[in-house]
């Protein structure tokens, strides 16, 4: 009886042993799981922000491809004249420009907000090398106006060296001028 008794208890302790190390292991599994679909809403969050940020730059570059169309005229690689707002009058020429903000052209910002790119009148003289700024829009990187200034105090500059890259706008209006 005494061995009947004690084989029982064996049975009931290593039962028992069994049962815990199941509800442990089933424990460990259910963290495991937690745990594991946690990462997965992480990793799926990371892949979304990787997505509007791909249609973002997606955008961004369908919107510079834009800028190249049969309008603009590319004089450098962040400066861009209008050709449709060139107008040639008796004894000058103008023209509107597109100028990104970079190391190569400006670095602004108006009230702390970062200028991304700029237009810019411009009219020159090519038989006497005059460049006159007549008129400045500046604008963020979203497209909101940042300020719309025209030059009402006539300033000009003999030869084309008074304005950042003012050279570059004198050389292609009074290119225009000549074709």
């Amino acid at each position: 009886m005494k061995k009947l008794f004690i084989t029982l208890i064996a049975l009931l302790l290593s039962a028992s042993s069994f049962s815990l190390g199941f509800f442990v292991k089933k424990s460990i599994d259910d963290k495991k799981f937690y745990f594991y679909n946690l990462e997965q809403e992480y990793l799926k969050n990371k892949i979304n922000h990787f997505s509007e940020t791909n249609y973002k730059l997606s955008k961004s570059v369908n919107h510079m491809k834009t800028e190249f169309d049969k309008n603009w005229l590319e004089l450098s690689e962040d400066i861009y004249l209008d050709k449709k707002s060139i107008t040639i009058n008796k004894y000058s020429i103008s023209g509107w420009f597109k100028m990104y903000n970079t190391e190569n052209t400006f670095n602004d910002n108006i009230n702390g907000v970062p200028v991304f790119y700029q237009l810019i009148k411009y009219e020159a003289d090519c038989n006497n090398p005059t460049l006159c700024l007549i008129h400045i829009k500046q604008y963020d990187k979203n497209d909101n106006i940042l300020s719309d200034e025209p030059n009402n105090y006539d300033v000009c500059y003999n030869g084309a060296g008074g304005w950042i890259n003012g050279e570059i706008a004198y050389n292609a209006l009074c290119k225009f001028e000549k074709n």
